[in-house]
């Protein structure tokens, strides 16, 4: 129930769930020299002109033999070995829908993108004097859709990661740094990781820390209550680096609950969401009545009403009929009003909750709105 839940909600709320099968690799650009058009013109390229993809991608061929016909076509190269492993991971381990990253010169950006088809050619887009950049003459290719350019500021962690020597690295084993910097939430490894990007200079207060952290606390807690599910704010954890600026991550256990937080620490009161019926509303409230409604929760006042008009329908029968349809009538009155209470105690509690956050965040220099764009 909890993974079709949460799908439901990730959905609804475009957050992504991340599949244990797909690579990160990373792709050097010749100390940067093809970044901008490898990025502008949607590709990578490989080098190694003179060996054809025929004799990579023949499986009847031994490795022995594709060995010595790259010695021949490269008689200077010392390691014929390693140019066969770099063009065997580009044509057969890297697949379409792996994510990619790139660096420009100097290491200080990076772009992040999904992985195409192998292609021959490249349709580039016209050079001005605002965008003169290197062409690449490799003939060995593939197309990238490029996702995002992450300053090196934003994760001094991921940046640490990306000193590999060889053209084409695998780096999945630290794809949580990229997913982080690529989403501000995303599902993935039996959680649901929240990155808040501190983009100032300004001082983190410890007090600041302590309220912006214990208003998501507060925000599960109080979401837990109201839909009648355990509490598991208990299992949230933190991963920090922030500096002057850097990051926050917050990891939510893997639960329906933590998706509907995040959708709260990023919109709050500023949310907007869409119901069934086409129309579109905002604030807490509205954020409540949508989880209710995507959870099939008992607080679906519709179904109350209709369910109380059907019994009034049915008291025209025998007066002990009467009399006990007056009592289930008398009875879902109760529950209805007793949900209207629930509803009012619950979005009081969000609202502080939510406004202590905001708060925080602004003092600290996170600008939650910013990432609402992403995160909607």
């Amino acid at each position: 129930m909890n993974a079709d839940s949460i799908k439901i909600l990730a959905d609804e709320f475009n957050y992504p769930i991340i599949e244990e099968k797909t690579h990160v690799w990373f792709f050097r650009t010749q100390s940067g020299t093809y970044y901008l058009d490898f990025y502008i013109n949607q590709y990578i390229a490989l080098g190694w002109n003179l060996v054809p993809a025929s004799l990579i991608v023949d499986s009847q061929e031994k490795q022995a033999s594709k060995r010595d016909k790259i010695s021949k076509l490269y008689p200077e190269e010392q390691r014929p070995g390693l140019i066969l492993g770099q063009m065997e991971t580009f044509y057969l381990k890297m697949q379409p829908n792996d994510l990619v990253v790139i660096p420009d010169m100097g290491g200080q950006r990076i772009a992040v993108g999904v992985l195409g088809d192998v292609v021959t050619t490249i349709k580039r887009k016209p050079q001005d004097n605002e965008s003169k950049y290197e062409i690449c003459e490799h003939i060995h290719k593939r197309s990238v859709k490029w996702l995002k350019e992450i300053e090196s500021w934003s994760d001094v962690y991921l940046f640490k990661t990306l000193r590999a020597q060889q053209t084409i690295s695998d780096i999945t084993t630290y794809a949580e740094m990229v997913y982080r910097n690529l989403h501000p939430c995303y599902i993935a490894d039996g959680g649901l990781h929240l990155t808040l990007q501190k983009r100032t200079a300004s001082e983190y207060r410890i007090k600041d820390n302590i309220r912006l952290q214990f208003s998501i606390l507060q925000i599960s807690s109080t979401l837990s209550e109201y839909y009648k599910v355990q509490d598991e704010s208990d299992k949230i954890v933190i991963k920090t680096a922030v500096g002057s600026p850097g990051f926050i991550e917050i990891i939510l256990p893997y639960v329906p609950i933590s998706v509907l937080t995040a959708v709260f620490v990023f919109r709050g009161v500023l949310g907007k969401v869409t119901s069934k019926d086409g129309e579109t509303s905002t604030g807490i409230m509205a954020l409540l009545t949508k989880g209710n409604e995507l959870l099939n929760d008992r607080s679906n006042r519709k179904k109350i009403a209709a369910e109380t008009e059907q019994i009034k329908a049915n008291t025209k029968k025998t007066l002990a009929e009467v009399t006990y349809t007056d009592a289930l009538t008398q009875k879902t009155t109760a529950e209805a009003v007793s949900i209207e209470l629930e509803n009012e105690k619950a979005f009081e509690e969000l609202s502080k909750h939510t406004a202590t956050l905001k708060e925080a965040a602004s003092q600290s220099g996170i600008i939650l709105g910013k990432q609402l764009d992403n995160a909607s």
